[in-house]
């Protein structure tokens, strides 16, 4: 395994790690992903995450290509999540928002999780850090199709 490929792997696993770990959470716990990924609606959050993604790829892009922006955007996303835990949205107070179905947010991941999956497959004979994308595609694609199964009950 080549170094560039070792070093995409880690952020890989941790990012499929915590996608799926959503999914399963929020199929025992309806409603447990809003809060969880409340981060994403805060602006002040996501310009923490986004400053930090960028200070990370300025300062070590240039050394470690790729794999500095794979990490940037694992450490963008924590840094954003930490700083977006006191959001009210995150809060245990119900929304009045409609939630989003099940079935819905299955699709959605299927719909991205397939043509990554194919991009990791194809990366994975030519050139390139295949391993890793097909990772992550494999995981978004199982994990949409498995949510959008439940979610037809």
């Amino acid at each position: 395994m080549a170094g560039a490929d070792a070093s995409l792997l880690a952020p890989a696993i941790i990012i499929t790690a915590l996608v799926i770990r959503t999914a399963v959470t929020e199929l025992r716990h309806p409603g447990s992903a809003r809060r969880q990924w409340a981060y994403a609606t805060s602006p002040r959050a996501l310009a923490a995450g986004a400053t930090v993604a960028a200070a990370t790829v300025l300062i070590s892009g240039t050394r470690f290509g790729w794999a500095a922006a794979v990490w940037a955007l694992l450490i963008g996303a924590l840094t954003a999540f930490l700083t977006g835990r006191d959001t009210p949205a995150a809060s245990t107070h119900p929304s009045k928002e409609r939630p989003v179905p099940e079935r819905r947010i299955g699709k959605v991941l299927a719909a991205i999780g397939a043509p990554l999956t194919l991009a990791g497959v194809a990366m994975y004979f030519l050139p390139g850090p295949g391993v890793p994308v097909l990772m992550t595609g494999l995981s978004l694609l199982i994990t949409g199709l498995v949510m959008a199964a439940v979610g037809r009950r």
